[in-house]
């Protein structure tokens, strides 16, 4: 698993420029990372079927990935360089869970009972963008700063899992229904 995490690493230093993937302020803290992934992780029942909206450079999609072969990814990525990014990472790491969908996420087939989504947007945003897509109920899993109570004030569900994590982030789940 370790080197699986640090192959993916070495991926993104070496595709990062090129495909625009993250920051270096992101590849010089890989241990945050990581204990973000494994945050995610432990939300996740074994064999869940999770929608990773706006993968970018794969966080938390490939970690989780690695870290849970027994879940089902689906990595949505509209933008086409990022996703052969995803692409590539996934096939480098023989990762048999990822499916990488290039393109808008409103044309994926749901439902999907996890939906992921690092820096994509508030829970309101994204809840917006999957509602078709979920199952009823879901659960969407964000790492979050400050006033995340807000956002989950403005959905049809509840908190069910909250674990702070370093530099003032905190990883939430909200059980979502259908409006």
């Amino acid at each position: 698993m370790e080197d699986r995490i640090a192959r993916y690493l070495e991926l993104l230093r070496r595709y990062g420029a090129v495909a625009d993937l993250s920051s270096a302020r992101v590849l010089a803290d890989p241990a945050r990372l990581l204990e973000a992934a494994r945050a995610y992780a432990e939300v996740l029942p074994q064999g869940a079927r999770v929608l990773d909206l706006g993968s970018g450079a794969g966080w938390p999609g490939i970690p989780l990935a690695i870290l849970r072969p027994d879940l089902e990814l689906t990595l949505a990525e509209r933008r086409r360089k990022r996703a052969a990014f995803l692409e590539l990472a996934a096939g480098r790491l023989g990762l048999e869970n990822v499916r990488v969908h290039a393109g808008d996420v409103r044309e994926l087939a749901g439902p999907y009972p996890f939906v992921t989504a690092q820096a994509v947007g508030s829970f309101p945003e994204v809840y917006r963008i999957v509602a078709p897509l979920l199952a009823d109920p879901a659960v969407l899993v964000s790492v979050k700063g400050p006033g995340w109570e807000a956002e989950v004030a403005e959905l049809p569900g509840r908190v069910f899992h909250v674990k702070p994590l370093g530099e003032g982030g905190t990883l939430v789940a909200v059980e979502v229904g259908k409006r």
